[in-house]
Order: C-alpha cells, then structure tokens, then sequence
C-alpha cells in the first residue's frame, strides 16, 4: 500500500485534512486525530499514512519495521533554525501514532516485536510512575542506539490518553550532550491501550555545545559519569524558555492531541 500524504500550508485546506488559524495556533485533523500547534513552529505540516514494513525473520534487527502508521511531521519550521543534518531521524518535529494491535492479523506480536515490547514497557512504567524512574524510557520508532541521559521528565495527559514527555539525547556511545542531537520526546498510549503516541521535537538548550566534538576523549571519558550528572542537572534547571524552542510549546502540543476511536 502506498503512504497518502497531505501537505497543508497555513491557510490551505485540501480534502481529508485542514489547517486553520485560531489565536496564533494551526489546528490539525487527520483521519481521526486532531491536534494543534503554536503558529511560531511551523507554517505547515505533512500528514501521512505509512505503510506496513513487518519483521521478515526473527533474527534481524528491526530497523524500520512498524506497522501501518500515521506520521505528523512540521515541515517549514523551527527546526531549520537548528541546521541538523536532514537524514538524521531526530531533524524534524514529528508526531508518530502506532496501533498496538490487528484483531485482523494474529500475527502482529511477532511481525512488529518494537511495538509490542513498547507498550508491555511504557505500561508497566506509566504504572509505578515515569518521573521516579532512572532506567531507560520506551521509545518509538526503534533504533540501534540507547538514551545518554533523560531529563526533565514529565507525567502528561492529552486528551484521551497518558505518557511521558522528557529530554535526551541518543547515541550509540558516550559523546557530549549537545544541540545537534538533543530531543524532547513524548511517548504515551491512549487510555484504551489501542494506540502508542511517539513525539519527537528537536530542541536547543541555551549553554550546550553545537556539537558533540570534545579535545581530550581520554579524560572526556574518565570523567563521563559526573559529566552526565551535572549535565543532566543543569538542564532540568534551566527554564523552559531558555530552549529553542520554549518546551511549553511542544507540551502545548502534547496536550491538545486527541487519537480518537479504533
């Protein structure tokens, strides 16, 4: 099945989805979902339905399987203020809807492994509550990579359903925390467990470092533990307004998203 994408501008509003002003913000619908979003981060956005891609054996790395899904992405944003490299999965505000089962498909656990562990984990997490948690935090879609830090972390309910918003950064081995791949990430479920939510906004935290380049790897690394510590503790301080852009933007957004029925 080929992905049906929709490209809205501000003020344009084409069949099967709609963008209008209200107060500064831009209001998305989209088979079902709806959403908003400050006029400051976007002046469009890109409304798709990604095609299944299933495990084809249980031994390779599931690199891009997922099922069919929907994919929000803000195109013409913020985010071409942070000059990330474009291939990177971390590069565009995107918000990614997932269902957590086929009742049509029996199949489904074993053909999209990810998404099954996600939410057996984020239940399990949402549970005994995010914020008092130091271990690694669900995250969709699944990368060959692992959370250097999390930051900020913050119980969120949106409007049919509960997650998780918080700050990392991920690598695939000790690097600095810097503003070429620092993210703010939501990963929820809707209250019927029938959908997972995964948010991925590109930030910028006043103070970091554009890159992640450092002059003594050796004594960078000696030292990694504390520097992640301190690190970690700096950004959980610093105002939300200090970051590009202000996190209560992206909440906002968080917040406003309704997934709706099966």
């Amino acid at each position: 099945m080929l992905a049906i994408t929709v490209l809205v501008s501000a003020l344009v509003v084409p069949p099967g989805a709609s963008a209008q002003a209200k107060n500064h913000r831009y209001a998305v619908t989209y088979k079902g979902l709806t959403l908003e979003f400050d006029a400051s981060l976007s002046k469009e956005y890109l409304a798709e339905t990604v095609p299944a891609v299933p495990l084809e054996d249980k031994t390779d790395k599931p690199d891009g399987v997922a099922p069919q899904h929907i994919v929000i992405t803000l195109r013409d944003s913020y985010a071409g203020r942070l000059h990330r490299e474009p291939s990177s999965m971390y590069a565009l505000p995107q918000i990614s809807i997932y269902p957590t089962s086929d009742p049509s498909d029996p199949g489904f656990a074993e053909e999209y492994p990810t998404v099954r562990q996600a939410v057996n984990d984020l239940d399990k997490l949402l549970g005994r509550r995010a914020v008092s948690v130091t271990e690694s935090i669900p995250f969709l879609p699944w990368a060959d990579e692992g959370q250097l830090f999390i930051g900020r972390k913050k119980l969120v309910r949106f409007r049919d359903g509960r997650g998780v918003l918080f700050l990392t950064q991920y690598d695939q081995e000790q690097s600095a925390i810097n503003n070429e791949f620092l993210v703010y990430t939501f990963q929820g479920m809707t209250d019927d467990n029938a959908w997972y939510v995964s948010a991925v906004f590109p930030v910028a935290a006043e103070g970091l470092p554009s890159s992640g380049r450092v002059k003594d790897e050796a004594a960078f690394r000696a030292g990694y533990d504390d520097y992640v510590k301190q690190t970690t503790e700096r950004l959980n301080r610093l105002p939300g307004r200090k970051f590009s852009p202000d996190l209560a933007l992206l909440e906002e957004i968080i917040r406003s998203l309704k997934v709706g029925s099966r």
